[in-house]
């Protein structure tokens, strides 16, 4: 409290002043009638109350003026007259800038009087990156965490058998240097010989035994500590999300407002509410989408005469639509008003010097449409209290690229106008895929990842600097990721790990690296601010030894790729993926196994069980099964006895991936009819994409 003393009232407040304004809506509705009236008494006694235990003197004096006003229809228990909402609206609005003012710094004095020198426009903060947020979270949100909490340590209780199993392990090897190291070894007769060859060979016995078994219990144990604190960790994840609907009573507060000061009648509706959002997310874009209501009623919407001279309701409609397309949300925000007036940004833009009159002849509908976004743009005939200074739809793009995010315009003559808003669902963690290029670790987003595939050098076709490649029947523009970075190239791969990228309204494109380093959850920070705006990257993390890595922004990616690319051959037909199965208990193994062959573009089919692994292979359909040794109830060995002893599936090739090392081991899988054996403690993704490349390959072959 000391740091922050107003951090609790923020929250209490933000709460009463929506409950008030959703409240107030439902009346000028028609809604509620005279039982809403104490509920909105109490909701401005307590805001009141709250302000003046925290010195907020002028939003509990709004508060009072509120409950005064409400007081002599509580006591009667008449309802609340529809044509006094508006009123009432307007000061829940004020108090709802004064809270807003008192999260936001204060501006310096010098940008102040800078800001106020512009036509006395208000100085707009836009906050250099995320703001303090508070939620409140769910107690079963709460309860899930400390379940998950609770099972983490009684899974690494577990464990204890394991530092057990190594501590005999230790013992062993002290008695196995101490028989080798015995006179006996080198002096004693052959009989005391023989019995000092028995004893260390029990001792050794001894010492693999504890070891093994340790390594079983450190297997399972830890996959199954690994698989809970994943869930812990996105269990966490979701206490940072707060509901779309707290957007809707600002947005629809900032409608109506804007409608009375400019004579307008206007109707808000909003869909997809339920929507969780990143509680930072949400901050950044509540500002930017008040601005944008406030265009389409300022800008969009006619005055009630024209409407109905138009054939149009007298009450203007503005909606907003919130849909959530993987890791990305989208803003639909739209108006039935009378669209955008291309000439008159025409006109405005070569009386401001925006563009030359040359320049803005050959712009196309969406190029002028952009030139509304300009800084200081404004096609406003005069200054008013809603609109004339140049600030609005500038703000918007500002804000949301700082989101590493995407706006989009669109307009119909006389139909209206949409502008929609993409941003990332959450600024805080992001499952990324890592890539090597040019030597250097990156990382890059796995939601926008659209597919992985490894291709030849001759795959890709060159046209000058420019390539393209075929994908899922499909041209796609490419590029190297090392020249997207502005590297030299050097020399070039025999073949290329292929990413192809969808960054939503940006299009797609492809991107070739030279390494896939497999898929991780990662903390996304912002650059430092030293360092200056870098259009392909998106913000930085830390891997696990504590060194910076690049986060790669898709939509930069995308563009850079489209501009540095042209078209291509004719379409062609798709390759046929082949599909492989993968059988392993332990979800650790399977899951790194699935994200290594799936970025080189296998199919995979997951199998938690040598029962469940048969099955789904007599299915057929499968190019290659790998299968793990050491599993409860039916285990690899027996799996690929079964496979062979069947006709249909005699020729599907197996590879057996075990911590079992021994030559021994070895043997006893090929006796079984495995057609390749790694061991997990030499595992390398190169050499087992070459093996895996390699089966399929026969597969096809004896297909």
């Amino acid at each position: 409290m000391d740091s922050d003393p107003y951090r609790y009232f923020r929250i209490e407040a933000r709460e009463l002043i929506e409950q008030l304004t959703q409240g107030l809506f439902s009346l000028a509705d028609g809604e509620g009638g005279a039982q809403a009236v104490p509920e909105l008494f109490r909701y401005a006694h307590t805001l009141k109350g709250a302000a003046r235990v925290v010195g907020q003197v002028r939003m509990a004096e709004m508060a009072h003026a509120v409950e005064d006003a409400l007081s002599p229809y509580r006591n009667t228990g008449a309802s609340l007259p529809v044509d006094s909402v508006h009123e009432f609206l307007r000061l829940v609005g004020q108090m709802a800038e004064a809270l807003d003012e008192l999260e936001a710094p204060a501006p310096a004095p010098a940008q102040e009087e800078q800001d106020q020198s512009q036509e006395g426009a208000p100085a707009i903060a836009i906050p250099e990156g995320p703001s303090s947020e508070v939620v409140r979270v769910e107690l079963e949100r709460l309860d899930t965490l400390l379940e998950g909490l609770s099972e983490a340590v009684v899974q690494l209780g577990g464990l204890r058998g394991a530092v057990e199993s190594l501590t005999q392990a230790q013992h062993g090897a002290s008695s196995l240097i101490a028989q080798l190291t015995a006179p006996v070894a080198s002096s004693g007769s052959p009989a005391e010989r023989a019995r000092w060859l028995s004893r260390v060979l029990a001792v050794t016995e001894s010492l693999r035994s504890s070891l093994v078994k340790a390594g079983r219990q450190l297997g399972g144990g830890l996959g199954q500590v690994e698989s809970e604190l994943a869930r812990l960790r996105d269990g966490a994840n979701t206490l940072r999300l707060v509901p779309a609907q707290t957007l809707f009573g600002p947005m629809e507060l900032a409608a109506r407002d804007a409608a009375a000061s400019l004579g307008r009648q206007v109707e808000v509706t909003a869909e997809g509410g339920d929507i969780q959002i990143d509680g930072h997310v949400l901050a950044a874009v509540r500002q930017a989408l008040v601005h944008v209501v406030r265009n389409a009623v300022d800008h969009g919407l006619e005055m009630p005469d024209e409407r109905r001279a138009a054939g149009k309701s007298p009450t203007g409609r503005f909606s907003v639509k919130v849909q959530r397309r993987g890791g990305r949300v989208f803003f639909l925000c739209e108006d039935d008003g009378r669209g955008v007036d291309l000439g008159r940004i025409r006109q405005v833009a070569v009386e401001r010097g925006v563009v030359t009159a040359s320049e803005v002849d050959a712009l196309d509908e969406q190029g002028l449409l952009e030139l509304l976004f300009q800084p200081g743009f404004s096609t406003a005939r005069a200054v008013t209290e809603v609109s004339g200074r140049g600030v609005g739809l500038d703000v918007v793009r500002d804000t949301v690229r700082r989101l590493k995010g995407e706006v989009n315009i669109s307009s119909r003559p006389g139909q209206g106008t949409c502008i929609t808003l993409e941003v990332p669902l959450t600024l805080a963690s992001l499952e990324v895929l890592g890539v090597e290029a040019g030597g250097q670790r990156l990382l890059v987003p796995l939601e926008a990842l659209n597919g992985a595939i490894h291709l030849p050098a001759e795959a890709v076709t060159w046209t000058g600097a420019r390539a393209c490649i075929s994908f899922a029947g499909e041209v796609l523009p490419f590029l190297p990721l090392v020249d997207a970075l502005g590297r030299a190239g050097g020399q070039r791969p025999r073949a290329w790990s292929v990413l192809v990228l969808d960054a939503g309204a940006a299009g797609r494109a492809a991107l070739g690296v030279e390494k896939l380093l497999g898929i991780s959850r990662r903390v996304s920070r912002p650059l430092p601010a030293t360092v200056p705006p870098l259009p392909v990257v998106a913000g930085a993390s830390f891997d696990e030894q504590g060194v910076p890595l690049l986060l790669l922004d898709a939509a930069g990616l995308v563009r850079l790729v489209q501009a540095g690319s042209s078209g291509g051959p004719p379409k062609v037909r798709p390759v046929q993926r082949h599909l492989i199965l993968v059988v392993d208990d332990s979800v650790t193994t399977r899951m790194l196994e699935k994200s290594i062959l799936e970025a080189a573009g296998y199919q995979v089919e997951l199998a938690a069980s040598g029962e469940e692994g048969l099955e789904k292979a007599q299915r057929g359909g499968h190019s290659l099964l790998i299968v793990d040794v050491e599993m409860p109830g039916m285990t690899g060995l027996d799996v690929t006895r079964r496979i062979r002893s069947t006709p249909a599936l005699q020729s599907l090739p197996i590879l057996m991936v075990s911590s079992l090392a021994t030559e021994e081991d070895k043997r006893r899988g090929r006796e079984a009819g495995v057609s390749a054996y790694i061991v997990k403690g030499e595992f390398q993704q190169h050499g087992f994409l070459d093996t895996v490349a390699r089966l399929t390959a026969s597969s096809r072959r004896s297909t």
